[in-house]
């Protein structure tokens, strides 16, 4: 049975306890929703899905560096088209890069630096994962369970923006397909979230 976050929100996470994780989530704990790569780490990524009969995502998440300066250089997945990286909320392109300062926490957010994911093939329902690879120029590439929230959020784990677009599709909410993912709750300091994991690509192939 998969439990949707909205349920395990009215349970307060009391449900994530004994949740186990995937090989492919590389976290410390059930409490982190955080990716380290050397001296960096990715806290809360998250996607801002398409509205209805569009194709475009957007992607961000804060990046902490305790290392020197870096830059994140591509989002990959095959699920997506393409990447554009934008520096800031103007959509002014990251020439080479979206830059990360040393010593210090870069947001990716809806009013600063972010990622646009054009094109976009396949995602899975608000409220659950989209899994991306990250790839820094010098820290190297990392996978992220990134959670997909309603098209309007304005931060990860929006309530108000999840309410609005379950109201939306309430008549027919979509779910993700039999076996195409296994599910992996995380507990995100008082912000449940249920994420889906996509299936490796060579197991999608029919």
């Amino acid at each position: 049975m998969m439990i949707k976050r909205r349920d395990l929100l009215a349970a307060g996470g009391a449900l994530l306890g004994g949740a186990a994780f995937g090989a492919l989530t590389p976290m410390r704990s059930a409490q982190a929703h955080e990716y380290e790569l050397g001296k960096l780490t990715i806290e809360h990524p998250w996607v801002r899905a398409p509205k209805d009969g569009e194709t475009t995502a957007y992607f961000y998440a804060l990046v902490h560096n305790k290392g020197g300066a870096d830059k994140l250089i591509a989002v990959k997945s095959p699920n997506v088209g393409k990447t554009i990286l934008h520096a800031d909320a103007k959509h002014a392109i990251a020439e080479g890069g979206i830059a990360i300062a040393a010593d210090k926490t870069t947001t990716l957010s809806p009013e600063g630096a972010h990622v646009v994911l054009a094109e976009v093939k396949k995602i899975n329902p608000v409220g659950w994962g989209m899994e991306l690879v990250l790839v820094f120029e010098k820290a190297g590439e990392v996978t992220v369970d990134a959670a997909v929230d309603a098209p309007d959020a304005k931060h990860a784990h929006d309530a108000e923006a999840l309410e609005r677009w379950e109201k939306a599709h309430a008549a027919g909410e979509a779910k993700p397909a039999a076996g195409e993912a296994k599910p992996a709750g995380h507990d995100h300091g008082g912000h449940e979230h249920q994420h889906q994991h996509h299936a490796p690509a060579d197991a999608k192939k029919q």
